[in-house]
């Protein structure tokens, strides 16, 4: 992919990378974050039973994370 692979090149135009999004070079710790977040959700209401949304949801607009970002509770 790149001229010099061996050299650290934080700079390195274009940078065209390869990751770990798809595939076989999936990450290995996305169903395990999947996990701990569906457990610790289930803890929090299970602490909190009286726990309600008190804003509307805001998703983060990135084409690389997705997520919410923040989750207004009272």
């Amino acid at each position: 992919m790149f001229d010099d692979p061996n050299h650290l090149n934080l700079l390195r135009d274009p940078n065209r990378h390869l990751s770990f999004g798809l595939g076989i070079h999936y990450c290995l710790g996305a169903p395990l974050a999947r996990m701990e977040g569906q457990i610790a959700i289930r803890a929090l209401l299970r602490t909190f039973p009286h726990l309600q949304l008190n804003e509307p949801l805001r998703w983060r607009r990135g084409l690389v994370l997705r997520g919410l970002e923040g989750l207004g509770v009272e």
